[in-house]
């Protein structure tokens, strides 16, 4: 049914682009794209090749995200690796080093640019491979072999959207991306009941669950208490900041139509609001999704000289470890933020469309944070925010779910996966 979809999607442009003018531009779009398939079937053959070829190195782990960077559950798994020594020999897949997200350099670690012969030479190679999502990017896909393991450990946890193969429309390319991923996992990293009923109904209906807890989320417990003070320290510091200012971060989720319109927080009335009911100083932090980062420099509206666009920041869990309030519409990361027990907003003025596009889990109103359709239910939320009451939700909302985050996941996957490995 999906690629029925996007096959009709794609032959109604056919005859606009005719009446524009623009009728062999569309031809040779098409043209193009059949030739780039064509360019990565031959690749994937002779991946294929190069996997039967390369041995596995039993004690190798290769690192893979879908943003390409330092981030994530994996980055948090590979810290616990560097923090235990561990004698192995650490692979990651790159596309470009951001400050704040750049990987460690220490003589086991090894940088390989994503989707260069070397990427694929060390996919080919290592026992274990560790993602957030695909495994690979979507167009370049590589086999795996029966004594690799791979461990799906997925970039949200809690999240609202849903994004099983009845309700994904943006193309046809992920969700088959998304199922190739689910045939060759080993096995699926957890945080909670809620998160593997997910799995199950989406890619991974058959594959072993291992209810672990999320890496990332140790961030907001004690365990990270110093790192996420140094992290706050060097932001005040990159942008010349007094101690005592304070931040929400604002960071909503991508609608397939890459719409900017729903953005439009008035970003001075809700520093101010947040000044009145919290007290202290305030800076908004933007950050998009990756998906919108193309349009974000000319298209965004939400400005302000209290307003800082930390869209680039490689790793939002380090925002996250040290912000003091958070405003997101749909996107997984407020339900990570949860377990800090802060302050969070939902500002999403087109829930009823969104629904329609994406559907969700379950109602925005069932969670602990306040809902918003506009500006003036968003000053108003945060004028009459409840703290007391607020813990309580979130307290009912994670046990409901029967989530493990506690500060020690990074712990129990570095025991799960050196075990399997057979290194210390």
């Amino acid at each position: 049914m999906a690629v029925l979809r996007v096959l009709k999607r794609k032959a109604k442009r056919i005859y606009p682009a005719a009446v524009e003018g623009k009728f062999f531009h569309r031809i040779g779009v098409a043209w193009k794209q059949m030739a780039a398939s064509v360019d990565r079937s031959i690749g994937y053959q002779n991946r294929k090749i190069l996997s039967r070829n390369t041995p596995v190195n039993p004690d190798q782990i290769m690192f893979i995200t879908f943003n390409h960077s330092y981030s994530c559950n994996p980055k948090y798994i590979c810290e616990e690796l560097i923090r235990r020594n561990a004698k192995v020999q650490i692979y990651w897949g790159v596309t470009n080093l951001i400050s704040r997200g750049e990987v460690p350099e220490r003589d086991n670690i090894h940088i390989v640019r994503m989707n260069s012969y070397e990427y694929f030479e060390a996919a080919c190679s290592s026992k274990v491979i560790v993602i957030n999502s695909l495994l690979g990017d979507k167009f370049y896909p590589f086999p795996t072999k029966p004594e690799q393991i791979v461990y799906e450990t997925w970039h949200g946890s809690l999240g609202i959207k849903r994004f099983d193969p009845a309700h994904y429309n943006t193309n046809v390319t992920w969700p088959e991306a998304a199922a190739r991923t689910g045939r060759l996992t080993t096995y699926c990293i957890t945080n909670s009941k809620f998160e593997e009923d997910v799995f199950r109904e989406t890619f991974w209906k058959n594959t072993p669950l291992l209810r672990l807890g999320h890496a990332r989320n140790d961030v907001f417990f004690d365990t990270y208490r110093d790192r996420a003070a140094a992290w706050r320290r060097e932001f005040l510091k990159d942008y010349a900041l007094e101690e005592g200012t304070r931040f929400v971060l604002y960071a909503p989720t991508f609608r397939d139509t890459h719409n900017f319109a729903v953005y439009d927080l008035q970003a001075d009335r809700l520093l101010c609001a947040m000044k009145k009911r919290f007290g202290g100083e305030w800076k908004l932090l933007i950050r998009y999704h990756d998906n919108d980062k193309k349009g974000e420099k000319t298209k965004n509206t939400v400005r302000s000289a209290d307003v800082i666009d930390v869209t680039d920041y490689a790793d939002i869990q380090e925002l996250l470890s040290f912000v003091d309030a958070g405003i997101t519409d749909y996107s997984s990361w407020i339900y990570d933020f949860m377990n800090a027990r802060r302050p969070g907003f939902i500002y999403a003025r087109d829930i009823d469309l969104y629904n329609n596009e994406r559907g969700f889990y379950f109602k925005l109103e069932s969670t602990p944070f306040p809902v918003a359709r506009n500006n003036d239910e968003m000053e108003q939320n945060i004028l009459s925010f409840d703290e007391t009451a607020f813990v309580k939700k979130c307290d009912a909302f994670l046990t409901d779910r029967q989530s493990v985050d506690d500060g020690h996941s990074s712990e129990r996957i570095c025991d799960e996966i050196l075990s399997r490995m057979g290194v210390q």
